[in-house]
């Protein structure tokens, strides 16, 4: 997949309607508190098992869930002026800058 591709994949995301979706912040509190840690994962899986290996993100075999949890728990903390955001949006960007894919041989 080239970088027109994935670049249009991803303004599609972010421009797509947003209906009561909640934004970064509440998302990130609900991550912190132990008690909400499995539907936090829960949000995070839907959306990785839908554009995992798209060539927006390729997230690894081992300790799949724990990892993903941890590349967009440190993505949201990393990047607070981004919160204001919708949810999904915000764990596609936290997969793809911790999982990038690798390129394919003769692919740039």
């Amino acid at each position: 997949m080239d970088h027109r591709t994935v670049a249009a994949i991803a303004c599609a995301l972010a421009a797509a309607p947003v209906h009561a979706e909640v934004d970064g912040e509440e998302f990130l509190s609900l991550m912190r508190q132990p008690s909400t840690h499995e539907t936090a994962q829960k949000y995070i899986d839907n959306a990785a098992d839908k554009w995992d290996g798209s060539g927006l993100f390729c997230t690894p075999e081992a300790d799949r869930e724990n990892a993903r949890f941890r590349a967009v728990l440190t993505y949201l903390e990393a990047h607070p002026q981004e919160l204001w955001r919708p949810r999904r949006y915000l764990i596609i960007q936290g997969l793809r800058s911790a999982f990038p894919c690798k390129a394919s041989p003769g692919q740039s």
